[in-house]
């Protein structure tokens, strides 16, 4: 407070004021101005780059720079302004700019208007400083700009006032607030109190014959008062929160009131503080300090070498420098991206260990198509409808229709929402098959936020939460605390502060700039009930307002969540143009860049080769692994040719790995590469026997109680039901050194390790393993219930009959089929699929011939099975009696669309069926992405067939097929020329489909454009899948344009829709058919002209 230093009376005897009052009626410029900034350093003109901004607020009844100077008492020496003194502040802030804030403190208010609150005055301060000017070179928002403050006596007040204010518009205000120096604030009033019942009639008197009232603003001095107790309080919790920076000086010098006020009066007063330290002290603040001087010098000082500037300029520096080191959330920021985000901890890991490059991970997204439109599509026979049973649909493996993709940076993007309206969204769910990349998509996320700006525009930080890090309560309980704590800052000496810091600051920006990455939702489904004490903050994190959520498929959401997302996607397996880049990449020198050509080539040749394995690769894992053991299993004699034998490829491989890592020895010798480089499995088995049971008992427990992360207590219930007799198996001991296994982190020790299999058909093949080593043996199945730790016996036959239809064991039946084959006892074989033959039967639907012929697909067929052979035959039979039965009822087979479905069933039928069933099987194989070579042949010529309808069968049949012979080319660009024009059509759309033509091919079709007939309808349809014409072929399409029939230029300006550029000419003929009478013409010439660059 700077009254008694600017006293409204004329000083007398001698005295000296620091701001005279004005004389009269006229209105000073203090009395008419409004909050207002000036900056004193640096000059505003200088471009020097700064990042702290520093705001010095007077008191009452002054007025800047006069609260800030030094009068000097010698003629010969300058006063002294200490913020703008270039050897005094401005050589201790580094680059911050220093303003002075001016705001109407004036003891004297006009008569004709309402006296202002306090609250009016402190929104006046936050319209001042929000409107402070900007930095040109500064690259963050000014709102984000750190402010310290510095407050001289009732200027303190305010600001504590503005601050507990500060909401909506001036919220940034508030948290870009970093500290405060409060000089000699009268946090509970001032000792103007003594005086006050003399003093105050006084200066209303002295206020009315000015023609002036008294500022409300000296009620706030005169002593404690309920208010200024409730701001103190407000500010206290304001700084609970924010945490920020502040330190009190109070005087110690005394102050002679009645002099200052009336200094004509002769009674005599005891001078005494004016602030004293019980009043000038926040309890907030355990060190305030003193300084020898008078409340009216606590803002001014002489020099550099002045103590009290020193003790202030101190505490200034030291504020500054905690600034620049970063807010406590800019700390928190920096912590988690240089150690929770740190390079090794987002690696992603080959099955070898090697690192994968991020720019190998792939991740497919594709929109989740909403109920109504899936009803749609069933009911127009969309043929992929017809595939979902298929091990490429299981395993979420088939390549979508491009409207439904989606890219990572798109994913915020604004999109039509389901009624039509465009829509931004910000809570996403993402569904995904265990080991399909749900937690390489997070790390994926992170790492190109970091390192490449991903969504940098959006958002200030992502939080990835692995939520299976939360089946282990946090030290601080299931609060968001608890949770930054245990995730973030468990490693950092200051954590808690951290943990906490970065909690308030997201809760008081309302988690406005932050994405949270929710991973692994079903992982942690008992903390979605409500009883749970996870769930408050479950339910606090699922309802943020900016989320991604991923879970895996067919995991029902809680009722409160239930149409609370924007957008579900679902991840996918990698695309065929991502196969043969990663596998060029796997075979390709790291250090030298040389590509080896040859296996590149062989690796190709048997994926095509190998339709279901070609499928099968498409999971990240499986490709990584085929790759990894190529050498080992996959030579030229011994190729596999089933999903089984891959895995035992795979298998064998990994444990020739894992017998070095857990130091096995042979002979009482430690085993080394030599050693174990011939070894068949047989002998693998005898030096892993313990590990291979506890990894089975693993499997298949986790399969019958629907878990795929174990934890601690799951891996120590099943060693314990799963033990190799007379073998002594430690999990904690084990499991970090089996490569069949991931950690979710590997940054845990060994004992709180959460454990997966590398892929979910890894953990299928190992529960197969089991199964038949059970049913060989002729033992009970242990079925444990890990949630109950129930064990209930069944017989490897019962548990058959009652699971077979069971689609989530659907793998593991056709891996039980492999393996049997693979051990070489026909006689089990034959009573595995004798069992599946037995009660209960579905008798009406394809539900028991789809698990046969899924089954019979993993059983090669060999010469020596007399046994089986007879059995298998049979069983071919009644798929082709199926086969035809669905043709014949339904129209069409959806048996037949699956991959694996026996070829020489479809071989017999395309070749001697009667047309109808010809035309469904063709319609049929739509649903396949791949046709073997074999089938492929015998559909190319049907494309002779006599028959109008199968000719066009056949045509629509390959116009899905990447790949064709040159033979097939010749036969369907014949068909341009059919008479039927439906055929014609088809073939046209066909040939479309193929992005690379033989040469002759290219020429006779483009020969048709001058044909006189309707045939040139069909080859303008058939070139425009052409990226690239020759000029001959560009004039005539030109021509087209103008032909008078109307389904010509039709055709024509569809075709032409597809070319980057246009010849000379070409873009008037176009834009003339707009003016076609024809609405499908002028539709045609729009979608062509849309894609031109005018």
């Amino acid at each position: 407070m700077n009254s008694v230093s600017a006293s409204p009376l004329r000083a007398g005897r001698g005295s000296r004021q620091e701001c005279p009052a004005p004389e009269g009626p006229t209105q000073s410029p203090r009395q008419i101005r409004g909050v207002r900034l000036k900056q004193v350093y640096p000059p505003p003109e200088d471009e020097t780059e700064t990042d702290v901004d520093i705001i010095a607020i007077h008191g009452l009844d002054t007025k800047s720079p006069d609260t800030w100077i030094w009068k000097s008492k010698h003629p010969d020496k300058p006063d002294v302004n200490w913020l703008a003194d270039k050897d005094m502040l401005p050589t201790r802030v580094g680059r911050a700019r220093i303003f002075t804030c001016d705001w109407p403190s004036d003891l004297f208010e006009k008569p004709d208007l309402i006296r202002k609150t306090l609250e009016e005055f402190a929104r006046l301060l936050l319209a001042g400083i929000k409107g402070r000017p900007c930095v040109a070179n500064d690259h963050a928002r000014k709102e984000d700009r750190p402010i310290l403050f510095i407050a001289s006596c009732l200027g303190g007040i305010i600001l504590m006032k503005a601050l507990a204010m500060a909401d909506d518009e001036y919220l940034p205000l508030r948290t870009a607030t970093r500290g405060i120096v409060f000089l000699s604030t009268p946090f509970r009033g001032t000792s103007f109190r003594d005086v006050a019942n003399w003093a105050e009639p006084g200066l209303k008197a002295w206020a009315s014959i000015r023609d002036k009232k008294v500022t409300k603003l000296l009620d706030s001095v005169k002593g404690s008062t309920f208010d200024l107790e409730e701001l103190v309080r407000s500010f206290t919790q304001l700084y609970e929160s924010h945490r920020y920076q502040v330190i009190t000086f109070y005087e110690k010098g005394h102050t002679s009131l009645h002099s200052k006020i009336f200094p004509w009066l002769p009674v005599p007063f005891q001078a005494k503080q004016l602030v004293d330290e019980s009043s000038a002290t926040l309890d907030i603040v355990r060190h305030p300090l003193p300084l020898d001087r008078r409340h009216v010098m606590m803002n001014k000082f002489y020099g550099p070498e002045d103590p009290a500037y020193q003790e202030v300029t101190q505490k200034i520096e030291d504020f500054l420098q905690e600034i620049r080191e970063g807010t406590v959330l800019k700390r928190a920021d920096s912590w988690i991206r240089g150690n929770r985000y740190a390079a090794e901890n987002l690696k992603i890991k080959r099955l070898l260990g090697d690192p994968l490059p991020m720019d190998q991970c792939y991740i497919n997204l594709i929109i989740v198509e909403q109920p109504g439109e899936r009803e749609d599509r069933t009911k127009e026979g969309d043929t992929a409808q017809r595939s979902r049973f298929s091990l490429a649909a299981r395993l979420k493996i088939e390549t979508p229709d491009k409207d439904i993709q989606l890219e990572l940076p798109s994913l915020f993007d604004s999109r039509k929402g389901s009624d039509g309206r465009m829509t931004q969204p910000r809570r996403i769910l993402i569904r995904g098959r265990a080991g399909v990349g749900k937690t390489t998509l997070c790390k994926k996320i992170v790492h190109d936020f970091i390192h490449h700006d991903l969504w940098k525009g959006l958002f200030d930080r992502i939080l990835w939460v692995p939520l299976r890090n939360l089946n282990t309560e946090p030290k601080e309980g299931y609060t968001p605390e608890g949770l930054f704590l245990q995730e973030y800052f468990s490693q950092n000496p200051k954590g808690k502060d951290l943990a906490h810091e970065l909690w308030v600051a997201l809760d008081a920006t309302k988690y406005g700039r932050t994405l949270f990455v929710l991973d692994g939702l079903d992982e942690v489904s008992e903390g979605l009930d409500e009883d749970n004490k996870m769930f408050n903050l479950f339910q606090s994190l699922l309802n943020l307002p900016t989320v991604i959520v991923t879970s895996r498929p067919h995991r029902s959401l809680p009722h409160w969540l239930k149409g609370s997302f924007d957008l579900e996607l679902e991840t996918i397996g990698f695309h065929p143009d991502q196969v043969k880049a990663y596998v060029e990449k796997a075979f390709t020198d790291q250090e030298t860049g040389e590509k080896d050509s040859k296996k590149v080539a062989e690796v190709q040749s048997f994926l095509q080769r190998h339709q279901l394995i070609q499928g099968l690769i498409r999971i990240p894992i499986q490709l990584d692994a085929l790759c990894s053991t190529w050498d080992e299993g996959f030579s030229v004699s011994t190729i596999p040719e089933t999903m089984t034998a891959v895995y035992k490829v795979i298998e064998k491989f990994l444990w020739k790995k894992d017998v070095l890592r857990l130091k096995k020895q042979h002979e009482g010798k430690l085993m080394s590469p030599s050693d174990i480089d011939n070894a068949d499995m047989d002998q693998i088995e005898e030096l892993v026997p313990g590990e291979i049971y506890l990894l089975e008992g693993l499997a298949f427990t986790g399969m019958h109680s629907d878990v795929i992360v174990f934890d601690p207590k799951h891996c120590n219930a099943v060693s314990k039901q799963s033990k190799l007799p007379g073998s002594n198996i430690l999990p904690d001991k084990i499991l970090p050194h089996l490569s069949f296994l991931r950690t979710s982190d590997p940054s845990s020790k060994d004992r709180n390790r959460d454990y997966h299999f590398l892929h979910l058909t890894f953990q299928e093949y190992f529960a197969a393993r089991y199964f038949v080593r059970q049913w060989t043996s002729r033992q009970p199945l242990d079925c444990l219930k890990l949630s109950s730790g129930k064990n209930e016996p069944i017989s490897a036959e019962d548990f058959l009959r009652k699971e077979k239809y069971n689609a989530r064991y659907d793998i593991l039946w056709r891996f039980v089929a492999g393996l049997l084959q693979a051990n070489g006892d026909e006689g089990q074989l034959c009573r595995f699929f004798s069992t599946i033959e037995t009660e209960p039967r579905d008798l009406l639907g394809p539900v028991h011939q789809r698990l046969v012929m899924h089954c019979l697909g993993e059983v090669v067929s060999q010469k020596e099975m007399p046994d089986f052979t007879p059995l298998r035959t049979k069983l071919k039979d009644q798929l082709s009696q199926w086969l035809l039965f669905e043709c014949k009822v339904t129209g069409c087979s959806h048996l037949a669309g699956e991959m694996e479905f026996p070829e020489r069933i479809l071989e017999a039928v395309l070749r001697g069926e009667s047309e109808d069933v010809k035309i469904n099987v063709l319609r049929s194989l739509n649903a396949r992405s791949k046709i073997s070579p074999g089938i492929l042949k015998d559909v190319a010529a049907l494309l002779k067939d006599p028959y109008e309808n199968v000719k066009d069968a056949a045509a629509k049949a390959l116009s899905g097929q990447s790949i064709w012979p040159e033979g097939v080319f010749k036969d369907v660009a014949a068909l341009l020329k059919d008479p039927y024009e439906n055929v014609r059509d088809a073939a046209a759309k066909a040939l479309s489909s193929q992005s690379v033509w033989p040469e002759r091919v290219f020429k006779d079709v483009a020969a048709l454009l001058k044909d006189p007939d309707r045939f040139r309808i069909a080859a303008a349809g058939a070139l425009s899948g052409q990226s690239i014409w020759p000029e001959g072929v560009f004039k005539d399409m030109a021509a087209l344009l103008k032909d008078p029939d109307r389904s010509v230029r039709g055709a024509a300006a569809r075709a032409l829709s597809g070319q980057s550029v246009w010849p000379e000419g070409a873009f008037k003929d176009v834009a003339a058919l707009l003016k076609d009478p024809k609405r499908y013409v002028r539709i045609a010439a729009a979608r062509a002209l849309s894609g031109q660059s005018i």
